[in-house]
């Protein structure tokens, strides 16, 4: 009997760079160890980009184009909901929102405003921004990379990977439903603690992990990494 073909599912996500003493430090989350897909591994916030994530209503909310979106990601179409998706699944897991408030940096309650109400309706995302005229910061969400998961697998995601400067002024509040831990370390003491055995960790996150070691401050990195156009699979 043939195996049914896993359908692979849109996905986005976000790589959060703070400066520090010991170098650029990035936003890692270890995921409940009984999730259904990578359980108890380290990762960036994100997941799967949602019907609502294309809607027409978020040009008013956003500081990109959609050709632009698309011509960075080399799709034709639906470019922007990646970029929507990114920010979405970080403020919802990790509390952390890259937005705008009458050209202001939002407040702190509303940032945990937004993130209880994506654990409860994600779908109302849209809604809370232009309730609360909210714009997303897309113009320092930098596109990296692509990664496929391979064949055989029982979840298959083409997922987008970005790079962003964490939000000034907000604190990590995790979720407690999907993840278990959150810190920020620099990507080389991440890599220890994979070599060591302390951490699982999946290809995609390692291999971009390496991509980000030797940089002296974050605006060096976005410069060096920000916008890149390739494809890979893991």
């Amino acid at each position: 009997m043939s195996r049914q073909a896993v359908t692979v599912e849109p996905a986005a996500t976000l790589i959060l760079l703070r400066d520090s003493s010991e170098g650029p430090q990035v936003l890692l989350q270890q995921r409940h160890p009984g999730a259904a897909f990578v359980g108890g591994a380290w990762v960036f916030p994100g997941g799967k980009v949602d019907p609502a994530d294309h809607a027409d209503a978020w040009l008013d909310h956003v500081d990109i184009s959609h050709d632009r979106a698309n011509r960075l990601l080399g799709l034709d179409e639906g470019g922007l909901a990646y970029w929507i998706a990114a920010l979405r699944e970080t403020a919802e897991e990790a509390g952390l929102l890259l937005a705008r408030q009458n050209g202001a940096p939002i407040p702190a309650d509303l940032v945990t405003s937004v993130q209880r109400l994506l654990q409860e309706e994600p779908n109302r995302f849209l809604e809370f921004c232009q309730q609360h005229g909210l714009v997303l910061q897309t113009d320092a969400v930098r596109y990296l990379s692509r990664w496929i998961t391979p064949e055989g697998l029982p979840r298959r995601y083409d997922t987008r990977f970005f790079l962003a400067p964490a939000p000034a002024g907000q604190q990590a509040e995790q979720d407690t439903h999907e993840v278990v831990n959150t810190c920020w370390i620099t990507p080389e003491r991440a890599l220890d603690n994979v070599q060591r055995g302390d951490w699982l960790m999946v290809l995609p996150t390692i291999a971009t992990l390496r991509q980000l070691c030797g940089f002296e401050d974050v605006a060096t990195a976005l410069h060096r990494l920000g916008n890149h156009i390739d494809a890979k699979c893991g």
